[in-house]
């Protein structure tokens, strides 16, 4: 399961305007002792203002605070110098919504103020982030009216919340519902309009979902943005207005958490005034479904062309969920697949059914699905969700289980029900549940997960529905007992559609993996097994085998086609980048627009190979558009496609996930369906098919002799294999597999099934899509870990392995790596003496160490640490909370340790266990370095070395036993560790966390950081002859001399991050490397290369022909036609879609591209196999720089007249659409940058001309 919500949610309840926040600086007497003093002492009225001071004139300030989640209900005070600090004064409560308090007070012009917020009284007055005191508030009121804006971080008498910090930049989901006036047009739409939309009205994208009078809409975000938005009805002539018509403030949102609800209320419109509620319509009747109409959709939708036959259309729906129980056990983790078998699986059946009326479609059931349903129907399996919903004694853990993960439903589903939501809100409060708000969070999310369909069509379910709380343990078990009833239709349903044609079933490898990785390691039979058994399990529950196979995340390779034909496999269906690789021009659309035969020896395998966009507009895109608007795109493109249908054969592949997306569309996905199928069923021009029916009525003609290996993700393999991470995870697979092959001929049968259950669970490939940088499971990630090591544990248990014998890597669960506070891990030269000198650990990453509510204050010992390194060493500069000086001598051990690429001994625990059994660095640990408070006297400057035996204990490292000279303690404690004594050579990479440890009471105290380890990456040598050098102008990533950063704190420092600062070309026998160093390079969003915001095209010309327009839009330039480009290449921080070779044909070549980087030098080397550039003497080179944006026009974050959270600024307003998204070039000398990118002509809709540079070779 691939985009699961994982809710984690902040709620921040009402507007927020940008300004400073509160002042922390050194703590200041408490108010109770030594309340501030008041600056004046004349009289003043309520409005703040006093009597002698009025005629002096005064300003209007207003003070809008957030406070924290956990505040306590009721009032909130400002107390300060214009009140002489009286902290409960009436005329100066704030008016309190929710967590946000307002106030606006008449203040002396040209004068400062120093204030507080209390709740009352001085022993409720504002803290710190750690309950601390902090100094007084002040601001300066001069002439003009202010708004103020701050955040209160907690209370004296309230315990601090405990956040945990999601970096800026984590991409998040906002949920807003907003409450209607009673009297609002019951046909309209609800527009959200704002700073995410250049505030344009109307937009389609941003049409909320109606229920009576709620509105709701889910949109996505970043961690760190700041939203401004309005409501409105598709025009200003129809925005919000408060109860008197008077204009209201813009809204203001701060994301700061994955998940964030939104409740606003809407007290009139401009158009239509504000109104109690009669008596005699207390109660809204409920609205009316809209009507689907496909017809109307035909006829806005792009004319198909009536002279060519109807385009032939494949659609494919993939159902599939990785196994979550323990093989050989009905002990379930996840609850995913009961989920959605009680909504998008039975439900798709349902849709097919009744609304497909004319043709075809093809769903593939994945067999660990199958196999999982099964389970729960016939042999009573329960998920963990499910088993804890049964219980009604929960222990403290269970009721915390139930609080963390009940809540695992897309937002916009919780934003329906008052109930939900207050727990919601409750739960972000970190208040105490009680037993009934236990019970109806049982009962809302198992009630929701049901699709809204069912729901309205079951009476009980509708009752339970608008009971929204209160709920009995009857009214659990009715909701459980028809999600049973259910999950039990899903099977018959399919087989009664695939006998009456409407469906042709198809599967997979039963466990899901990706076949040519196993093909690759020499796990033959292990494919092959994998196929055969979910071919048998097919069988068994349809009756009949399938012709076609999805293999799992359409990952193919040449080897595959006897395999699958000689199991009696006659086609499959791939990514069409699959196509591209076998050579073919996938730039000319009629190439994707037919099946290929593809042979292999005597085999032969037909292959469909899918329109990854069309695909992907519903996977993705159509999500945040209105049904009618999703159709008809959809159609106008299929019916473009149909002009090319000269043959009358032309076929367009569309196969992507059919459970994951719906959650993300308005009403679930189920208009956008209804009106999908019915429109599909009144085309004429369309001719919908399974590929078995195309097949058998069309024919295959073309041929492909190769099957290249590739998946659907970007045509790579590398979400599955290549991260640290993930080869880790394959090791231990190879590890287990080498374990069961030696004892495999002694075993019984059912040990032997058992075993490769546990290993074929094991090579499923959603864990490895989790695993490493490039995705997130969120509130999952734990899960999926130990869901993929408890299957290995088993395995090692099947095959009679003593428990105290398997592998204890298993047991440890993975953190993911810390981001870095500020810098990255660059090279320095650090003299280790114990003090930092100006300059020296300027380029090397800081991490501030976090605190642990539970951790005693004397055991929190760690402040944070700079890391760095050079060509031979890692260098630390560890901060600590108390003078390391005074801590000479004490039994106190300063440990360093690290894991090791490809070690075979590690230990699972530090030397000293942990003093919270909870607690653990992330990573299995291979070596650890030791300073010695105790023996420093003796012993000063050594850095012991030692290695783990295994078996949790450790022995002197035999060749770098101590490493004298290394270690410092004086205002820090200064490391240098060698990379030979950490067995770590150049290109590799390795975890590190640093820790505090008393050695009399043997007790780890302190670590950093806690949110998971250090990530040390040693960049790659890279080696070549110099050919040129460019010099580029600093500073100057403004494009055409305008261009401003975004507002969003990701893109600190605001300066460099784009800029250019030098190119080289370097050539060696094998490659052409282009080496860029920037002026600042930062991975807030832990891109796998290292860097998350440079996008770099290069365009070359070493040849005759060309072209000179961009290879896809986005960048909005042109080049001279004096040198037309052969070959571009684009990189980004994601290989996934960040490195790509291709020709000016269109033709994109893998496997020539290789990107290396040096953050910390701020380097990127993109490496160029000479095979793919050909011959020259000569090459002419574009080198463009943008903004990396993974939902850009070919990843170009785009240019807005104002910067906002997630646009640059400085668009020109009369530039139209055609200045360009550059923000830095290299140019020729006696070329300027500013006049290239400014050549731009609406007019004459011209993009700007770029020149090259010329490198002789």
């Amino acid at each position: 399961m691939k985009r699961f919500v994982f809710i984690a949610i902040t709620i921040i309840l009402l507007t927020l305007f940008a300004g400073c926040s509160a002042e922390k600086t050194s703590p200041i007497a408490s108010p109770e002792t030594n309340s501030p003093a008041a600056s004046s002492t004349a009289e003043i009225n309520a409005a703040g203002t006093s009597t002698a001071e009025a005629a002096k004139g005064v300003v209007s300030i207003t003070f809008r605070v957030t406070l924290p989640s956990n505040t306590p209900e009721g009032p909130v005070y400002i107390v300060g110098s214009f009140n002489e600090w009286i902290p409960g004064a009436p005329e100066y409560k704030m008016v309190r919504s929710d967590n946000t308090a307002v106030i606006t007070l008449n203040l002396p012009a040209d004068s400062t103020v120093e204030y507080k917020y209390t709740r009352g009284d001085w022993g409720k007055v504002e803290k710190g982030e750690t309950g601390e005191e902090i100094s007084n508030r002040k601001v300066e009121v001069k002439q003009e009216s202010l708004v103020v804006e701050d955040v209160v971080a907690s209370w004296a008498d309230v315990a601090p919340e405990i956040k945990t910090e999601v970096p800026n930049g984590t991409p998040a989901e906002v949920s807003f519902t907003v409450h209607l006036p009673w009297n609002t047009p019951a046909n309209d739409d609800i527009y959200i309009t704002g700073t995410f939309n250049d505030w344009t009205t109307g937009d389609t994208k941003t049409i909320l979902e109606r229920h009576g009078d709620l509105a709701t809409i889910t949109m996505a975000a970043k961690v760190g943005d700041r939203i401004e938005y309005k409501y409105n009805r598709g025009s200003w002539d129809t925005v919000e207005k408060d109860k008197e018509g008077n204009e209201i403030p813009n809204r203001v949102l701060v994301v700061d958490a994955k998940t964030i609800l939104r409740e606003d209320t809407i007290e009139s419109w401009v158009d239509v005034p504000y109104e109690e509620l009669p008596e005699s319509e207390a109660k809204e009747p409920p609205q009316k479904e809209k009507a689907l109409n496909p017809k109307s959709v035909l006829e806005k939708a792009f004319p198909a062309d009536p002279s060519k036959q109807p385009l032939k259309v494949v659609l494919v729906w993939h159902q599939h969920q990785p196994l979550y129980k323990i093989p050989g056990t009905i002990d379930y983790e996840m609850p995913w697949v009961r989920a959605h078998a009680i909504n998008d699986y039975p439900y798709m059946a349902d849709l097919i059914d009744k609304y497909l009326t004319r043709g075809s479609v093809t769903v593939n059931l994945v067999p660990s699905l199958l196999l999982q349903l099964n389970d729960y129907l016939d042999k009573g399996a329960m998920d963990k969700y499910l088993r804890i919903s049964f219980e009604t004694e929960l222990s403290p853990k269970d009721k915390q289980f139930i609080i963390d993960h009940f809540f695992d439903i897309n937002p916009r589903f919780v934003s329906k029900s008052e109930r939900y939501s207050e727990l919601m809100k409750k739960k972000n409060r970190g208040e105490d549940f009680t037993e009934q708000d236990i019970l109806d969070l049982k009962v809302l999310w198992n009630l929701y997960w049901i699709n809204i369909e069912y729901i309205k069509a079951d009476e009980e379910l509708t009752a339970l529905l608008n009971k929204d709380r209160g709920y009995s343990f009857d009214d659990l078990l009715y909701v459980i007992n028809k999600q049973l009833e259910i999950m039990g239709t899903v099977i018959e349903k399919h087989k009664k559609l695939w006998e009456s044609g409407k469906v042709e079933l198809i599967t997979s490898p039963f466990y899901h993996p990706i076949l040519p990785i196993l093909i690759e390691k020499g796990w033959k039979d292990d494919a092959l097994g994998q196929i055969q058994r979910g071919l048998e399990y097919f069988q068994q529950l349809f009756g009949r085998k399938p012709q076609g196979l999805w293999p799992s995340e359409q990952a193919v390779d040449n080897e595959l086609v006897p395999m699958l034909k000689d199991s009696g496999i006659n086609w499959i269906v791939t990514d069409k980048s699959i196509l591209q690789m076998a050579g073919v021009d996938t730039g000319n659309y009629k190439n994707i627009m037919k099946p290929y035969r593809v042979t292999n020896g005597n085999s032969d395998l037909i292959v469909f190979f899918r329109d990854t966009d069309l695909s992907d507009r519903i996977g993705f895109k159509y999500s945040t558009m209105s049904a009618e608007s999703a159709v008809e795109d959809f159609i106008s493109r299929l019916h473009e496609l149909q002009h090319l249908n000269d043959s009358g054969k032309a076929v367009i592949t569309i196969a992507l996930d059919g459970e994951n997306a719906w959650e993300h569309y308005p009403n679930n996905g189920n208009d956008f369906r209804k009106l999908l199928y019915m429109t599909l069923s009144n085309d004429v021009n369309l001719e919908l098919l399974t590929p078995s029916q195309y097949i058998s009525k069309y024919g295959v003609e073309d041929t492909l002799n190769y099957l290249p290996t590739g998946s659907w993700v970007g045509g790579s393999l590398d979400t599955w294999i290549g991260e640290k991470e993930e080869n880790e995870a394959w090791n231990r697979v190879a590890a287990a597999r080498e374990a069961f092959l030696k004892v495999k001929d002694s075993l019984l049968p059912d040990q032997v099934k058992l075993a490769l259950d546990a290993l074929y669970t094991a090579e499923g490939s959603d864990w490895f899509w989790w695993y490493g940088l490039d995705q997130d499971a969120g509130n999952n990630e734990v899960l999926f870990d130990m869901a993929f090591k408890k299957a290995l544990m088993q395995l090692y248990r099947a095959i009679g392995t003593p428990e105290e014998d398997i592998p204890s890597y298993l047991f440890v669960v993975n953190k993911k790596p810390a981001i870095s506070t500020s810098g990255a891990i660059g090279v320095i030269k650090p003299k280790i003496d114990g003090i930092i000198e100006e300059n020296e650990w300027d380029k090397a990453a800081y991490y501030k160490d976090t605190e642990i509510s539970s951790m005693a204050a004397e055991d929190d010992l760690i402040a944070g640490f700079h890391i760095g390194r050079d060509a031979a060493n890692i260098y630390l500069a560890v901060e600590l909370k108390r003078d390391p000086r005074t801590l000479i001598g004490e039994p106190l051990y300063l440990e360093v340790y690290t894991d090791l690429p490809g070690a075979e001994k590690i230990n699972t625990t530090p030397r000293y266990p942990f003093k919270d059994e909870k607690d653990s660095f992330g990573f299995v640990l291979a070596k650890r370095f030791l300073v010695s408070f105790k023996s420093w006297k003796i012993r000063p400057g050594r850095l012991s070395n030692y290695n783990a035996l295994g078996d949790g204990k450790w022995s002197v490292d035999p060749e770098f036993s101590s490493i004298e000279n290394s270690a410092a303690i004086e205002e820090v404690v200064e490391i240098k560790i060698p990379l030979d004594a950490l067995g770590v050579k150049t290109g590799q990479e390795f975890n590190l966390a640093v820790s505090i440890s008393n050695s009399k009471e043997k007790v780890l105290l302190d670590y950093a950081p806690k949110s998971g380890p250090v990530h040390v990456q040693i960049p790659q040598a890279v080696t070549g002859k110099v050919v040129a050098t460019f010099q580029d102008p600093k500073g100057d990533d403004y494009g055409f001399g305008s261009y401003k950063y975004p507002l969003n704190t990701a893109f600190e420092p605001y300066k460099g991050l784009w800029d250019i600062e030098w190119l080289k070309i370097l050539e060696n026998e094998q490659a052409v490397i282009f080496q860029l160093k920037f002026g600042e390079m930062t991975n807030p969003w832990n891109a796998p290369k290292g860097f998350s915001h440079q996008l770099i095209n290069l365009y070359i010309d070493v040849k005759d022909g060309g072209r000179t327009d961009t290879y896809a839009e986005g960048a909005r330039v042109s080049f001279s036609s004096e040198y037309p480009w052969d070959y571009f290449i684009k990189i980004a921080g994601w290989p996934s879609y960040g490195q790509l070779f291709a020709t000016a044909d269109g033709e994109e070549i893998p496997d020539v591209l290789q990107v290396e980087a040096d953050p910390g030098e701020k380097i990127i080397n993109v490496i160029v196999s000479k095979t793919a550039l050909g011959s020259f003497n000569q090459m002419a080179l574009y080198v463009l720089s943008g903004s990396q944006d993974g939902y850009g026009p070919d990843n170009f974050r785009a240019v807005t007249p104002e910067p906002t959270e997630w646009t640059l600024g400085g668009y020109p307003l009369d530039a139209g659409d055609f200045a360009p998204f550059v923000l830095d070039i290299i140019v020729p000398e006696g070329v300027t940058q500013e006049e290239v990118l400014s050549s731009y002509d609406k007019n004459s809709e011209k993009f700007a001309t770029l020149v090259p540079v010329i490198i002789d070779f």
